[in-house]
């Protein structure tokens, strides 16, 4: 009988939860649509999306890309690839990521590792800034994991907004 009303509580329980009770994860939170974090004079300080899709790997079920676009003083912007859920690597001496434009040519990034060893900066004179702010979408692909699998990550970059 013991076990009939644990059963119960449990199903009742189960019920009275709704999907609204969970918290949002990090990819709801950052979305696949830009997001802007304040500078000053109504300027974004930073603008970030977050990949259109996901990937399982070993470390997270729900792996996804980030892009950070930062304003600098003198026009154009720094752009940040970022990998979430699981570890970002890259060769020292030859850190680079493909991307693909939506008139299919594919780009070579360079950049350096980031402090926090999750994505790679992009040297602005390989012109990130300008596949992101002119295109409508943008898939970047990121090496993955221990193994060097390499992931196609898209984005919606369209409608990107620096001016504030």
């Amino acid at each position: 009988m013991r076990t009939l009303w644990a059963l119960a509580a449990m199903g009742l329980v189960a019920a009275c939860s709704s999907p609204e009770d969970k918290a949002p994860t990090q990819r709801d939170r950052i979305g696949q649509v830009w997001k802007y974090e304040g500078g000053e004079g109504g300027k974004p300080k930073v603008a970030y999306i977050g990949s259109a899709n996901s990937v399982q790997t070993m470390t997270a079920a729900d792996t996804f890309g980030v892009l950070l676009v930062q304003p600098m003083q003198e026009g154009g912007a720094d752009v940040t690839v970022k990998l979430v859920g699981a570890p970002f690597t890259c060769d020292l001496s030859d850190c680079k990521v493909m991307a693909i434009t939506d008139d299919g040519k594919t780009h070579e990034w360079k950049g350096r590792m980031t402090e926090n060893k999750d994505g790679i900066e992009i040297l602005p004179a390989a012109k990130p800034y300008d596949a992101i702010k002119d295109g409508k979408t943008l898939k970047v692909n990121l090496v993955v994991g221990p193994k060097d699998k390499t992931f196609p990550f898209e984005f919606n970059v369209a409608g990107l907004d620096l001016k504030g």
